[in-house]
């Protein structure tokens, strides 16, 4: 519920933002004038990012791959991590994800897509060598709870819709220079204007919302890989040993949600993508 609470607040706080603006802002002080301005302009914003989130659907796991320099792992070369993920689909009735691995002496892991037959998990090398079978059971309990609680679905349209906020601004933002430059300057300003409210949805507003709903998908994923394994103690183990070796080599913090363990260095609790260990280990103990 918290995390749909979040979603909700994306398209609320898009309509909110640009309805204040043409009310105190546009002598627009009849809320049926503001109201009328509002939808004209979401009737632009609206279909560009419906475009935006179409074309990224169809390239995400090509962008991702390209991201991580994953690549798909042959059952010939490594039957037990096939087993592994085989044992806990056959569990649930469900088919086996395609498995993927990172050439990463770091430890971390992802899932990819929302629907089983077609999804991913992608593991890097360094989890593979270093954690037990158990453990690694545990984290692909994780990374399959994600699947199936379409959280991979999820992310994907939040972080698509803040890269696509983000993106039509800075295009406002050219057009608006360029109108206010020349004769159309009224209309440059109110461009302008909206810019800076998709500046500080798209920079601020947006990403912290972000990071809670991320927050939220990892504990209950956390929660329901100990339901798929009936224990505990191998996924707070894995956690455990994963925790400060995760930084794989990548530099993208929108993907980094993606991951069982942020590969990027943290800093203030707001601004993590996934709960501190301590947090997760804590609710693991208390929950079984």
């Amino acid at each position: 519920m918290k995390s749909l609470i979040l979603v909700i607040l994306f398209p609320v706080l898009l309509w909110v933002f640009i309805f204040l603006f043409f009310y105190f802002f546009q002598d627009a002080s009849v809320s049926e004038v503001a109201m009328q301005d509002t939808f004209s302009v979401l009737a632009i914003l609206v279909p560009i990012l419906l475009i935006w989130l179409v074309i990224s659907f169809i390239y995400q796991r090509k962008l991702v791959f390209s991201y991580t320099w994953a690549k798909e792992l042959q059952r010939k070369d490594n039957p037990q991590i096939y087993n592994i993920v085989e044992n806990l689909c056959i569990s649930r009735w469900l088919p086996t994800p395609k498995i993927g691995i990172m050439e990463d002496p770091w430890m971390n892991a992802f899932a990819l897509w929302w629907k089983t037959k077609d999804s991913w998990i992608v593991f890097t090398r360094g989890l593979i060598d270093k954690l037990t079978p158990a453990e690694i059971e545990a984290v692909a309990g994780h990374e399959l709870t994600h699947i199936m609680n379409k959280d991979c679905l999820l992310m994907l349209i939040v972080v698509l819709y803040i890269w696509g906020i983000t993106f039509i601004g800075e295009w406002l933002f050219r057009i608006a220079y360029y109108w206010r430059s020349s004769s159309s300057k009224s209309r440059g300003d109110v461009l302008f204007y909206i810019w800076l409210i998709l500046l500080a949805l798209g920079y601020l507003c947006y990403p912290l919302i972000r990071l809670g709903i991320s927050r939220k998908r990892e504990f209950l994923a956390d929660a329901w890989s100990v339901e798929l394994r009936w224990d505990n103690l191998d996924m707070i183990s894995a956690l455990e040993k994963i925790s400060g070796h995760s930084q794989v080599g990548i530099n993208n913090s929108q993907m980094a949600s993606m991951f069982i363990e942020n590969p990027l260095n943290k800093i203030s609790y707001l601004f993590q993508t996934h709960p501190s260990v301590e947090d997760r280990v804590k609710a693991l103990r208390n929950y079984w």
